[in-house]
């Protein structure tokens, strides 16, 4: 695994289905990312076997990065399936729309792919890991048929300015392009509409609790035909007296 001080490859990163052999790695990177202890119960953090589940349920919507050179895990990706309805908000906290972690909410049938989260080490950030593990995302919309993805987007530049800007303002000037947000302004230029400002979507205090619900459709999208069960004629059977 990385160490501290050991450089950064900056090239032979394969994006990978998430394995059983990698839960380990994933939990130890999401502590390095968020810094928090994976010992400490009710943090918000996805453990091994957090992982593990999440590949149990939704395997075609888990991928890690792996630096190839060291067999490093150097991001990870997790979705599952939603029902979700473009007009309406999902104010749910992201921890219960996630079912607590466990994907416990993963609908098998939903119609939309939900991006539960995504993260890369801090010595490969800015070198479009990001980017790729958000493209087989989309691939695996495309793939699946599914109207498109979702996805809650932490507004984490915004506790610089909380105390004097309304999160309103600040949504609406970084959507157009006055403000530079480091995780929304990313995500709008991916291609993805924001929707719904979200209050209490994370206990996270560098974006003040708030969140932005994210949309991209999937324009490959073809509508399956809704199979209806053929109606058996009612037969009246005759009265014996």
């Amino acid at each position: 695994m990385l160490t501290l001080g050991e450089p950064a490859s900056t090239n032979a990163i394969q994006i990978l289905p998430s394995s059983a052999r990698y839960a380990e790695q994933m939990e130890a990177l999401m502590a390095r990312v968020y810094n928090l202890d994976p010992q400490i119960e009710d943090n918000d953090m996805f453990t091994a076997a957090h992982f593990l589940q999440h590949m149990a349920v939704f395997p075609e919507g888990q991928f890690v990065a792996v630096d190839s050179a060291t067999d490093t895990v150097v991001g990870i990706t997790v979705s599952m399936r939603i029902h979700f309805d473009p007009a309406k908000p999902m104010l749910a906290s992201w921890w219960e729309l996630i079912g607590y972690g466990w994907l416990n909410t993963h609908m098998q049938a939903g119609e939309w792919l939900y991006g539960v989260e995504s993260a890369v080490h801090p010595d490969y950030q800015g070198k479009g890991i990001g980017k790729q593990l958000t493209n087989a995302r989309l691939e695996t919309m495309r793939r699946l048929n599914l109207r498109g993805m979702v996805a809650g987007s932490a507004i984490i530049s915004y506790h610089k300015i909380a105390d004097i800007v309304p999160v309103d303002d600040y949504v609406a000037d970084v959507i157009a392009g006055r403000r530079f947000d480091n995780n929304l302004t990313k995500q709008i230029k991916m291609g993805f509409k924001p929707m719904h400002i979200i209050p209490n979507y994370l206990e996270d205090t560098d974006c003040a609790g708030y969140g932005v619900e994210m949309m991209i459709e999937n324009a490959a999208y073809v509508a399956q035909p809704i199979l209806r069960q053929p109606v058996q004629p009612l037969v009246l059977q005759p009265v014996v007296s």
